[in-house]
């Protein structure tokens, strides 16, 4: 029997094991001049992949096949070609035995892959934020039982649920994730400020840590609230303005297909134009 805690709470008591998948890994390392997304123009702009590896270490190929996990449910991997959550966790560094934060952690998307892909030496912090808040949009928002479930179930024992990103000891997190959430802070939940936010991510990560931010893309400059999109220029402008360094992006995420006139709720904002920003917090 076991005990799973989220920081702060104890939830409560689940019996047995789930083994957990191996996580095989191939390190691959990259050659002068060549990123993770095929060296596009982008890639080699803010930043060269040189600059924002983790301490020198080789980037690695993480295993697909954990994709295949039959305790993943069917809706999200069908979502999985156009989130190419494995692609982006390599342009990250993101590897076998690090301690990553999945943050605005939602039903678990990101948090069971980052789980498997970190591997027993590894640590997730699945960081709730405002979807902890039973509040919120009727409780429709509310994921913190069934996370807390889908981890039991899953036998996702590397993982931490947390409530606050506050909550994380400092200078802790090698990289932190952020997918397609960012936009919530103050213009969705004025609750959050984003000044506050930025600092709590800058205060959890590693000197030399790297943070991950996925936001739809958008034409018209800063928020806009019909077709529930944030101009990329003000995540730059955010993070740099709090003592980030953006050393990356990538168009793996692009959709030349999106004219950038909709919301996405229907379609599915998984398939939208989106753009991929690496952030380093100086060493």
């Amino acid at each position: 029997m076991r005990t799973q805690i989220i920081r702060g709470f104890k939830i409560g008591k689940f019996h047995g094991d789930v083994p957990c998948l191996a996580v095989a890994a191939s390190v691959c390392l990259i050659l002068a001049g060549c990123a993770g997304t095929q060296g596009t123009a982008a890639d080699k702009g803010a930043g060269s992949e040189e600059s924002t590896r983790i301490a020198g270490a080789a980037l690695v190929r993480l295993d697909r096949a954990i994709l295949d996990e039959p305790g993943r449910p069917e809706k999200e991997k069908a979502q999985d070609a156009g989130r190419k959550a494995m692609d982006v966790y390599e342009w990250l560094g993101i590897q076998p035995g690090m301690t990553v934060a999945d943050l605005f952690c939602s039903g678990g998307y990101n948090t069971h892959l980052l789980s498997r892909v970190v591997g027993d030496e590894g640590k997730v912090f699945s960081i709730f934020e405002f979807y902890a808040d039973k509040e919120a949009f009727d409780g429709r928002l509310y994921k913190v039982d069934s996370l807390t479930e889908r981890v039991a179930k899953n036998g996702l024992d590397n993982v931490e649920l947390t409530m606050k990103t506050t909550d994380l000891e400092a200078d802790s997190i090698d990289v932190m994730l952020v997918v397609r959430n960012y936009h919530d802070v103050e213009w969705v939940f004025p609750g959050l400020v984003r000044e506050e936010v930025v600092a709590a991510i800058h205060r959890a990560l590693k000197p030399g840590g790297i943070l991950g931010i996925v936001e739809v893309a958008s034409d018209k400059p800063g928020w806009d609230d019909e077709t529930h999109r944030l101009n990329e220029q003000v995540v730059i402008d955010d993070f740099t303005a709090a003592g980030f360094e953006m050393v990356g992006r990538s168009d793996m995420l692009a959709n030349p297909d999106d004219d950038h006139t909709t919301n996405g709720f229907e379609a599915g904002r998984h398939n939208q134009d989106r753009y991929l920003l690496k952030f380093q917090k100086p060493a």
